[in-house]
């Protein structure tokens, strides 16, 4: 990766926001700018996307995993210098970033370079039904072609790849769009893929903000989005319009429910960690406790306790636990959602103390925080956390699934059968029993959202299913034998094809077993010339 020049201003100097740049939220400062690819550009790398991916796909599945896993290889040998430039660029401390976007990665890596191609190849299997017993049926998976790739800020690692890998395994072409605050992460990725061998024009990196990602949804044979709901609708709509398909995965408003039976010390930690890592900017952090009233004094005490010890700074910095939020305009969403709380009457339990600096908010625990306020209805995407007292796990449910969102959600218990009914119970594509965040880093089980937190999944088979249009082929092997149900019609027929549906779905034994003669009839009769 080239030295980029080092640009240092302050933030009151910096160029329109939505402008594709590397820069230190902490610091204001900016060390590399890009080009923003237009129309034009990003047609031109669909084009030439697609006339290199007939070449890609028909590389042997295994030589292309040989070639994500020589990724993950090199993607291993940089992880300090990628985990650092993604402490640049979002914010979040260094150890975050190996740990999270490199490890989850390299995770990914490992499980679809075996995954990929044990599902893509080819199985013949006879048909289940009495009238097709003479086809042999298969299941083929061919690649879409060029799938467009418009991926967020927040992980900006290991969220693109959870798309682009199995994209890439199943002989798709990709075309990243990443966020225009996180693009130096993403020139990285792209360096390592193609030293590993995966063709410069099978994966190539889009630069820019809404315009570019627009004019990618133009021109791909899919799009994988994560992001807002509110762009998520419009990726949607673009897609609806050229009828090609879209997975989204978009915002949450996840609830955890604290059990009265539950360790509190350990929900404490957990929920503590999974709110106020990377800064809160987390879509399936815990955003909305809910606590039964008879522990709820004490896991609030508990909860107070381990966030006061976090500190919070640069991410750059390793002593740091919570870094700056990505930009001004994210915080300032942050500080109006806690105003409103505030005004309407919600009480701060803990505020700690952060740095000054345009992007710092510093970690806050609201209680009595009306259920209309704006952190109980909206996505609260940053370190501010409300924790309710509800009467009994009933009150905590219904609470739970009163949003529009349904991306995740947790449950915290000591005994874990209750937690699964209750998990049961809650609108929420994923819920987790006694951990946070984790469910979207699991690689071999599928993530998404219910509701309005998305469409599609990704990790898992469900997620290469994603990559793939799948194809039946049905082959009949006795070429030249007349199939039951062509011309030939006729009252003798008409009395056959009957007696064929007694046999194949009769209620009895006998009854199937008288139809047998009628039927045998029906197959041999020989062809009726038209």
């Amino acid at each position: 990766m080239t030295s980029p020049e080092i640009q240092t201003r302050s933030p009151a100097s910096a160029p329109p926001a939505r402008l594709p740049e590397s820069r230190d939220p902490a610091t204001g400062e900016v060390w590399q700018r890009y080009p923003v690819a237009d129309a034009a550009a990003v047609q031109a790398a669909v084009a030439r996307a697609r006339a290199a991916q007939p070449a890609w796909a028909a590389v042997p599945a295994q030589v292309r995993a040989d070639v994500i896993r020589l990724f993950a290889q090199k993607l291993l040998a940089r992880r300090d210098e990628a985990a650092r430039i993604i402490a640049r660029e979002n914010g979040k401390p260094i150890g975050e970033a190996l740990g999270v976007d490199v490890g989850v990665t390299l995770g990914l890596a490992d499980y679809f370079v075996v995954a990929a191609p044990r599902f893509l190849r080819a199985r013949w299997r006879r048909s289940r039904m009495l009238a097709a017993w003479r086809k042999r049926v298969t299941l083929v998976h061919e690649p879409y072609g060029v799938v467009g790739v418009i991926s967020p800020w927040n992980y900006p690692m290991f969220l693109p790849l959870s798309s682009a890998l199995p994209a890439l395994l199943c002989g798709n072409a990709v075309v990243n769009k990443p966020s225009e605050w996180t693009p130096g992460i993403a020139e990285l990725v792209k360096e390592c893929l193609h030293q590993a061998g995966v063709p410069a024009d099978v994966y190539q990196v889009v630069h820019g903000a809404g315009a570019t990602g627009a004019a990618l949804c133009e021109s791909a044979d899919k799009i994988f989005f994560t992001g807002s709901e509110a762009t998520g609708r419009k990726v949607a709509m673009a897609c609806a319009q050229r009828l090609i398909p879209c997975a989204l995965e978009l915002g949450g408003s996840d609830p955890a429910i604290v059990l009265a039976d539950a360790d509190l010390a350990h929900a404490a930690s957990g929920i503590a960690w999974g709110r106020f890592s990377n800064a809160g900017q987390t879509c399936v952090a815990a955003k909305r406790v809910f606590v039964e009233e008879s522990v709820y004094d004490e896991f609030l005490e508990r909860l107070t306790a381990a966030v006061r010890q976090l500190k919070v700074g640069p991410g750059t910095d390793e002593a740091t636990d919570v870094g700056p939020m990505i930009r001004p305009e994210q915080r300032a969403i942050i500080a109006a959602q806690h105003a409103d709380a505030m005004a309407r009457g919600a009480r701060e339990a803990l505020r700690l103390d952060a740095p000054s600096g345009d992007c710092y908010f510093p970690p806050t625990i609201l209680t009595d925080c009306p259920f209309d306020s704006r952190p109980m209805t909206e996505e609260t995407f940053g370190p501010l956390l409300p924790v309710t007292k509800v009467r009994d796990v009933d009150e905590a449910i219904a609470r739970a699934n009163d949003t529009t969102q349904g991306l995740s959600a947790s449950v915290w218990t000591g005994d874990v059968t209750r937690g699964i009914a209750v998990a049961q119970r809650l609108q929420a594509g994923s819920v987790l029993i006694n951990d946070a965040c984790t469910s979207a880093g699991l690689c071999d089980v599928p993530h998404g959202g219910a509701k309005a937190s998305g469409l599609g999944k990704v990790h898992g088979e469900l997620g290469l299913q994603e990559c793939v249009r799948t194809k039946a082929i049905a082959a009949d092997w006795f070429q030249g034998w007349r199939q039951p149900w062509w011309f030939g019609y006729g009252a003798s027929h008409r009395e056959q094809i009957g007696a064929f549906l007694v046999a194949a779905h009769g209620a009895s034994l006998m009854s199937r077993l008288r139809a047998l003669p009628s039927v045998l009839r029906l197959v041999v009769a020989p062809s009726r010339k038209i």
